[in-house]
């Protein structure tokens, strides 16, 4: 794999992926926000596929492609996953106990051993969320880490109260 970066003054950047199938994909990155995807066959000079996209479609795929939204792992992994520390994605639904209070409020690791390790909210990803700061809000996934059991205790807390 090989990575090139190139400065395009008054224009943006442009990054060639050199593949190891072969072939390059050719990422345009315009001042002004949108993004063109280039794939370029092996052997060849001009792309053959172009796509545009927004600046937030751009994110939401860099979030897919970087494991944000969902990361495979291997089979030994999950084995050991299954067994013991678990990674779940919980939305948040309206009227639930969480809504508008902050983790530290919640005390959600001192009282089911679960810690929030990321808020994705609105297409956006809070990483490491300030336990004083971030309020829960309805729409919210909370990306928690912790055993089967201790996420169980948690789920209740994000439904919508009756």
């Amino acid at each position: 794999m090989e990575l090139r970066e190139t400065h395009l003054p008054g224009v943006g950047r442009k990054y060639t992926l050199g593949l190891r199938q072969g072939g390059k994909l050719v990422l345009l990155i315009y001042n002004t926000g949108q993004r063109e995807v280039f794939w370029v066959e092996p052997e060849e000079d001009d792309p053959t596929l172009a796509i545009k996209l927004t600046e937030e479609e751009a994110r939401e795929i860099a979030f897919i492609l970087g494991g944000v939204r969902y990361q495979p792992l291997p089979a030994d992994k999950v084995n050991f996953l299954l067994q013991e520390v678990v990674m779940e994605w919980l939305p948040v639904e309206n009227n639930c106990a969480m809504e508008g209070r902050t983790l530290a409020e919640l005390e959600l690791r001192r009282k089911t051993g679960v810690s929030v390790i990321a808020i994705l909210r609105n297409g956006k990803t809070i990483p490491s969320p300030d336990p004083y700061r971030e309020r829960i809000s309805e729409g919210d996934t909370l990306v928690v880490v912790g055993t089967r059991s201790q996420i169980e205790q948690v789920l209740p807390l994000c439904k919508a109260r009756v």
